[in-house]
């Protein structure tokens, strides 16, 4: 965020450096920096810049609040230099500041005890820094095996964490070796400035920091790449801070659970983009790596049909890994050790369907039937992700069933994921689009900073041409809309799909029901995942649980911006079609408008709603769709193709 070198950024004025920490904190990731953090810039930073002006490493080059690339997660201080062995060999310390005046060991639950902390503790910091290097790694390969680490505790003397130190605490071989954490006292202090001199020079400096700032960016594995990997040898994420924490939590009570017999139910709470199914997933594969037989239940059948289309050749049966969360409806109490309910939010009030038989119906809420099939079920949710009228899925609704099943209050852990995931470069982006639908006070001014990109088009035509632009340059994208036009699922003849979404002159078919391989149409199941399933428009029941690098909203009549509010009118969606009508059309939209990871581009039918956008500052598509043609001149075929007429589509009678 903020980079230069330790011996200016030391002679600086400390209230200065840290007013222009704010302001490009507000500019680059759009969020507002909160006291705490503030006061530990003030009053961290110097601590560190004293030790490597002390040790003669003044010239270090210092990156402040580096990002990780696949969170908003930060590395507090980035110190860039050479190898004292080598100047054209690039070293690497990371610091992580804490202002613990002393810190212990919860024998409970082995976490961290210090001030400020849950009632249960938090993750060493020393794991903290050490999984941020491994991110950082992760995304700039150049980066890899050049990293050291270290927990500066500025306000705590040596022996009062002593209790969190090795030998007394253990680490994993990997963090012993390349992590230190240093106090206060003089002595820590020498130590401290001893080892960034064994590891870091400062010859070459500036070389190195400009090739990491120049390096490319390793995008992160899509989701769906990085499922088969879940259930085989080797992690598939590195989890950062909370979502470690979590998967801890979850491991240690897992043990308990099995070993007591005392059922412990976990419920995540996370807005889009915080890593929820990545952390379903990976806890997933490691609780399999460990030898406890883990299944995943989701609601969704295109994320679940994903799930299995992506784990094809590994071992055990892929219908009894992936599961729906009606298939455990009759399994006995504690069948399972660990069950994973992804998307909880997508409960329903039951387990009956359509095809269920009117003598095997069954009253017995859902949630219910998940809680007594697992040791320890875990549920994954977003309440505000609730979209259609049979679902019920909420952290109160899951509390309540699992006091109802006699689960002791101490054994029901609520946790919730603030980390964002999905929307890294720019982590405001999710409050400013709640805000902008009606969940804040009012939609406020777009202040556009980072790398993420919202866009206002002013046709369909145009945000098609500008995701088609983002395709041709090696991009994923896909366009989705509110459920305002009929939706044909039969296809016409030959096989076509019929232009159920018109507005204008421009023509446009919903996803598929069912795939026709001949004519490259996938079915609705794959259209998030086949490339193919950019020539059509998803809608919500597809589109939910998937992200792409840049997504088009097309909102229609459904939702529109009436005498400075919003409002709502019935849609052709049958499950919006309740007295909660509003806040399932709200939610259906605030997914859509989030699931592009770099952009998103928005288009509202309603010329009112159109303008109350435009007027929020949102920048318009045709500049930097005119500069993407200026820059690369071979996408304009991309774009000049997608206008061919289709074929004929004639609908029988």
């Amino acid at each position: 965020m903020l980079a230069g070198t330790a011996h200016d950024l030391h002679t600086r004025d400390i209230i200065a450096l840290v007013e222009e920490m704010e302001e490009l904190a507000g500019q680059q990731f759009r969020f507002s920096v909160g006291p705490a953090e503030l006061d530990s810039w003030r009053h961290s930073i110097p601590t560190v810049l004293e030790v490597l002006v002390s040790a003669g490493l003044g010239q270090v080059m210092v990156l402040l609040e580096m990002s990780t690339l696949s969170s908003d997660a930060r590395i507090d201080m980035l110190l860039v230099g050479s190898h004292p062995s080598s100047a054209n060999e690039l070293s690497l310390v990371a610091i992580e500041n804490k202002q613990w005046s002393h810190a212990g060991v919860n024998p409970r639950t082995n976490l961290i005890a210090h001030p400020g902390a849950r009632h249960d503790g938090s993750q060493h910091p020393a794991k903290q820094v050490w999984n941020y290097c491994r991110a950082l790694e992760r995304n700039l390969p150049m980066l890899g095996g050049r990293f050291h680490a270290v927990v500066n505790l500025h306000n705590a003397n040596t022996e009062d964490i002593a209790a969190i130190l090795p030998p007394r605490y253990p680490f994993p071989a990997e963090v012993r070796e390349r992590v230190r954490t240093y106090g206060k006292d003089k002595h820590a202090r020498i130590e401290f400035a001893q080892f960034l001199s064994q590891v870091l020079s400062p010859e070459n400096a500036h070389e190195h920091a400009r090739d990491i700032n120049h390096a490319h960016v390793r995008p992160t594995e899509s989701l769906m790449r990085a499922v088969a990997r879940a259930v085989a040898d080797r992690e598939m994420y590195v989890l950062l801070d909370e979502q470690q924490e979590t998967a801890d939590r979850v491991i240690r009570a897992v043990d308990q659970a099995l070993t007591e017999d005392n059922k412990q139910v976990f419920i995540i709470n996370g807005g889009p983009g915080t890593g929820k199914s990545v952390l379903a997933l990976e806890l997933l594969g490691r609780l399999s790596r460990l030898g406890c037989p883990t299944v995943h239940a989701s609601g969704s059948s295109a994320f679940g049909v994903n799930l299995r289309e992506h784990v094809v050749g590994q071992r055990g049966s892929i219908n009894e890994i992936f599961t729906y969360f009606h298939h455990h409806r009759n399994r006995k109490p504690n069948d399972l050790n660990v069950l994973i309910i992804d998307e909880a939010h997508r409960l329903r009030k039951d387990s009956n369907v359509r095809f269920t038989k009117a003598e095997f119906r069954s009253n017995t809420p859902q949630v219910w039937e998940l809680i007594r099939a697992a040791r320890v079920p875990v549920f994954l949710l977003d309440p505000h992700q609730v979209v259609a009228r049979n679902e019920v899925g909420a952290p109160e609704l899951i509390r309540q069933a699992a006091l109802d099943r006699g689960v002791a209050p101490d054994n029901i852990h609520e946790i919730t994921l603030g980390r964002q995931f999905r929307h890294s470069t720019c982590p405001g982006y999710v409050d400013w689009i709640e805000d902008l639908l009606g969940y804040g006070p009012a939609p406020r001014p777009w202040r556009s900073g980072g790398e993420f990109r919202l866009l206002l088009a002013d046709s369909p035509q145009q945000m098609e041409d500008y995701l088609r632009a983002k395709i041709a340059l090696g991009y994923t994208a896909r366009m989705v809309a509110g459920f305002c036009w009929k939706w044909t699922k039969e296809p016409l003849a030959g096989g076509w799909l019929a232009t159920d979404i018109e507005i204008g002159t421009w023509k446009r078919p919903w996803n598929a029901n069912k795939g026709n391989v001949k004519l490259n149409i996938p079915s609705r199941n794959m259209w998030p995942t086949d490339p193919s399933g950019f020539e059509q428009i998803g809608c919500i029941y597809t589109a939910q649980n998937f992200d792409w690098d840049h997504a088009g909203v097309i909102m229609g009549p459904d939702y529109t911006w009436r005498n400075d509010r919003w409002t709502s009118i019935r849609n052709f969606d049958i499950w919006t079609q309740s007295r909660r009508r509003h806040q399932l059309i709200r939610n259906i939209y605030r997914v859509l408008a989030t699931r592009g990871k770099l952009g998103t581009v928005l288009y509202s039918t309603d010329d009112e709603t159109q303008g109350k956008l435009a007027s929020l500052g949102i920048p318009p598509v045709q500049p930097i769709l005119a500069d993407i043609l200026r820059r690369h001149p071979h996408v304009a075929n991309s774009i000049a193709h997608s206008k061919e007429p289709p074929p004929i589509q004639e609908t029988i009678f």
